[in-house]
């Protein structure tokens, strides 16, 4: 039993050694293959950016990419509002917007309610000032035209939106 090894001939030694090597290139082809359709798919998400505009006093978002970006719907989003130094918990409940075409954009239509989920119509139409100076993280679920969905993820500091993560959604 252990001789068997030893019976081996060069060309049998050659047909494992060839086989092995076409068992780890199999693999990596398919790992490369992953990854290629991966980097296709991120090519095809939109493009999306929201923007506190201080002048028109509203929200607005705006895709950047060259493609249609559709069934945008945008996740409630609480933050915490710090008006002379009284710190005031809200939610924001946003309509969802259609679609956006490429370089097109639209304000945002909300409303604000409390941690109670009592409307507050007062402060909806003068939050805006407020949350110029605001940090919070806003997630926006979306497709592209070939309906693939995702999400993406924008955390506000110091006065600008990042993106902090984008996800495919299957």
């Amino acid at each position: 039993m252990l001789r068997m090894p030893l019976n081996l001939t060069i060309k049998d030694w050659l047909i494992i050694a060839v086989s092995f090597i076409l068992i780890i290139c199999i693999l990596q082809i398919r790992k490369l293959k992953k990854a290629l359709i991966l980097e296709i798919q991120k090519r095809l998400i939109p493009n999306l950016t929201l923007e506190i505009d201080e002048n028109e006093l509203g929200i607005y978002i705006e895709n950047e990419s060259f493609f249609l970006a559709q069934n945008i719907k945008i996740e409630d989003t609480e933050l915490i509002l710090d008006d002379y130094g009284f710190k005031f918990g809200v939610i924001l409940k946003f309509e969802d917007v259609g679609a956006l075409r490429s370089k097109e954009r639209v304000k945002l239509k909300f409303k604000a309610f409390d941690k109670q989920q009592n409307f507050l119509a007062d402060l909806t139409e003068r939050i805006i000032p407020h949350l110029i100076s605001a940090s919070f993280k806003v997630k926006i679920y979306l497709s592209n035209i070939e309906n693939m969905k995702f999400c993406i993820a924008l955390n506000r500091r110091q006065k600008k939106f990042n993106v902090e993560t984008i996800n495919f959604l299957s």
